[in-house]
């Protein structure tokens, strides 16, 4: 079969994959041309689909019993009212997954129910807190409720916190599952997976809403609006019930079939952001510290930057592939321009401090950005001092599987530890004093809340 020019073989491989694959098999050689060939056939075999337990059954099975527990409150009263689900949202799509990947360790399982039941029962008891302008006009009317209010404010705040983070927790909390019972696996082959799943679970949400307005379409002017109305609300329980499922069951059928695609997401990405950021830290400067030090909503862009640098990084090193000097001086660029921007962050929350004093929002911000400017650092370190055996992309992940446990164990401080440290100092005659003044105290429009 070999004794034909390389023409010749192109163009049978071409025409016949499979034929070809057959053929060489049944042709042993040792060859530096059959050597070749079986290279480039191992490197181009296809994804063989990979049969994991319980199927579909599974996600299916999940799904149904989350749309059950949401449509059961509306079958009982005819209104499809979901802030009782607030608390149980992160649950109730991470939880299934931990199942799923951990059902030999029903100990930590437990755990992780009963820190689901806390957050549950937190929020519940801090649902009905007063908002900040309500805290702020009540203590305007009476100075002497200024020492309940900031204690009910920063009740208000950590409760808050709280629900920002019990989802990244959870997300941690699923990765440490998935690395324990997978070996071979590392912490950041778990975010590269879970970009996958993200992924999938995109394509399922817009395929999804297409198939919904489509029957929309299709039955709005027969069955009537109160019809579809209801239709709608069925739809939509079980479709959102099972995205996330179905997204990290489609992944685990075709685990690598976006490995190909998300080096060159990456690679298209890093240099774009390099000029997002360079524009961004431009413009700030230009704005001057005090306008950053004075708008919090400049702040969230900052950490929301970092947080896309953190993970351009993770996905440029997270896959095995020859990596060119002009991307790895971008991929410096990057980090270096990240730290720059946290520096500036930093200051500002510094200065928020100093003026306004300490409050969970302020610590959790400055914290987090302290983790962020660590790891950034390590980071640029350690990918410039390299050994010859160890290439950046390798000092990269070695970083950020450290960087990822000091990440999930601060969300577990702010999910589990802020509201124990400020929740314990609100007591019940704070509330009923504060209950009692927001009665008296007249609301405001949206316009007149202070930012």
């Amino acid at each position: 079969m070999l004794n034909r020019t390389p023409e010749e073989l192109e163009h049978l491989y071409r025409n016949d994959p499979e034929a070809f694959r057959t053929a060489f098999t049944k042709t042993p050689d040792e060859s530096d041309v059959a050597k070749t060939w079986a290279a480039r056939l191992a490197a181009d075999q296809p994804e063989a689909e990979v049969k994991f337990r319980w199927g579909y059954a599974y996600p299916i099975c999940v799904a149904t019993l989350i749309s059950l527990a949401l449509l059961i409150p509306y079958w009982r009263t005819g209104e499809f009212d979901l802030e009782w689900a607030l608390p149980f949202v992160a649950s109730f799509a991470f939880l299934p997954i931990m199942v799923f990947h951990g059902w030999r360790m029903p100990k930590a399982l437990l755990i992780a129910t009963g820190m689901a039941a806390v957050v549950a029962l937190l929020w519940n008891l801090w649902e009905d807190l007063p908002s900040q302008f309500l805290v702020r006009s009540s203590v305007a009317n009476d100075a002497s409720l200024e020492a309940s209010g900031i204690r009910v404010d920063f009740a208000r705040q950590v409760r808050d916190l709280m629900m920002i983070h019990w989802p990244m927790l959870l997300v941690g909390l699923t990765g440490w599952f998935y690395v324990q019972t997978t070996k071979g696996q590392e912490r950041v082959d778990f975010v590269r997976n879970a970009v996958q799943v993200v992924i999938m679970s995109a394509i399922i949400f817009a395929t999804g809403m297409a198939l919904l307005g489509l029957t929309n379409l299709l039955f709005d002017e027969m069955l009537g609006w109160e019809y579809m109305k209801e239709l709608n609300i069925h739809l939509m329980a079980w479709g959102a019930s099972g995205i996330l499922i179905f997204g990290h069951a489609i992944w685990l059928r075709h685990p690598h079939a976006m490995e190909r695609i998300l080096p060159t997401v990456a690679a298209i990405f890093i240099p774009l952001f390099v000029m997002l950021e360079l524009g961004f830290l431009t413009a700030q400067l230009a704005l001057g510290f005090g306008e950053l030090s004075q708008d919090r909503d400049q702040l969230l862009v900052f950490n929301l930057l970092l947080v896309a640098v953190i993970g351009l990084v993770l996905l440029h090193s997270a896959f095995d592939q020859k990596v060119g000097r002009f991307r790895r001086l971008l991929v410096f660029l990057l980090i270096g321009f990240g730290m720059v921007a946290d520096l500036m962050g930093i200051a500002a929350i510094g200065s928020r401090l100093l003026e306004w004093g300490m409050t969970p929002n302020r610590l959790a911000v400055l914290a987090g950005n302290l983790i962020f400017l660590g790891t950034l650092t390590v980071l640029l370190v350690r990918m410039v001092k390299t050994t010859p055996n160890v290439t950046p992309e390798a000092a990269a992940r070695s970083v950020l599987n450290r960087a990822l446990v000091v990440f999930v164990g601060w969300t577990f401080a702010v999910t589990f530890l802020f509201p124990l440290a400020y929740g314990i100092r609100l007591s019940q005659e704070d509330m009923a004093v504060f209950e009692e003044a927001v009665i008296e105290t007249p609301v405001a429009s949206e316009q007149e809340t202070p930012s």
